[in-house]
């Protein structure tokens, strides 16, 4: 049974959300899950045939440099096809903890730079790793048009820089609709969101059912300062900032604000 006043409006992608839903349940909130965010597989054959090149290049690269668990998941599918045996001693990067453990389990390699270390793409180009790149074959694997902020950078270092678009985000289709049918309550209810994506595409739902209203009078935990701007450009006023957007660091913040 919940034991705090607080329902926590989970917004993460289907699969994590059952995941993070049953976290917060244990941490004894009420649970309103939606996914915001839909994962899908790139489908066109111009990026499917970049992508199998990339892959087949895989030992080009001196650094591989993971942003998220779904493009280490959806990397390990192209591996899994095109390299039986992962080629050894390959330079390894991961964005938060959560991506490392997923190239250690996924990728079977037992030392990932960033990490912990890396929660969030500044503190990644803190890495002194990633300092001084002049020459240095860096791949990217993301999801399509993420963020350009590390590529960016790593380029200005000296990187031969390419981007491995894995995936694609999407405002799942019946998001609206599952919003419709529940009640919102803004002394109640906090939206969590993981992502700036995710922030606009649960504006996009609450607007497409006639609840933009009670959606930004809601307090909004987002991750990092550069959310939480996004947050405020949009119209919410009641505005929670995490350190950055793992799950314990969301949930640690939520115990101890709400």
């Amino acid at each position: 049974m919940p034991n705090k006043r607080w329902r926590v409006l989970a917004t993460r992608p289907q699969a994590q959300n059952a995941q993070w839903s049953e976290v917060l349940q244990k941490a004894g909130y009420s649970v309103l899950a939606i996914p915001m965010l839909a994962i899908e597989a790139v489908l066109d054959e111009a990026n499917k045939t970049r992508i199998k090149q990339q892959i087949l290049n895989f030992d080009h690269y001196q650094h591989i440099i993971f942003v998220s668990q779904n493009a280490v998941e959806h990397c390990s599918y192209w591996l899994q096809d095109y390299w039986p045996q992962l080629p050894a001693k390959m330079s390894y990067f991961a964005v938060g903890d959560k991506t490392a453990e997923q190239v250690r389990q996924l990728l079977c390699a037992s030392d990932v730079n960033g990490g912990a270390l890396a929660m969030n793409t500044e503190a990644m180009l803190l890495l002194p790793e990633l300092q001084a790149l002049s020459g240095v074959k860096v791949l990217i694997c993301r999801g399509r048009g993420g963020r350009t902020t590390l590529g960016d950078e790593l380029a200005a270092r000296g990187a031969l820089l390419e981007y491995c678009e894995l995936y694609q985000r999407s405002l799942p289709a019946q998001a609206s609709e599952q919003l419709a049918v529940n009640d919102i309550k803004p002394a109640t209810d906090v939206l969590v969101v993981f992502s700036g994506e995710t922030l606009k595409n649960t504006l996009c739902a609450a607007s497409g059912c006639g609840k933009l209203a009670e959606i930004l009078s809601l307090p909004c935990v987002v991750p990092g300062n550069r959310v939480a701007e996004l947050a405020k450009a949009q119209g919410f006023s009641r505005i929670h900032i995490a350190e950055n957007a793992s799950q314990d660091c969301m949930l640690n913040y939520l115990d101890r604000e709400f």
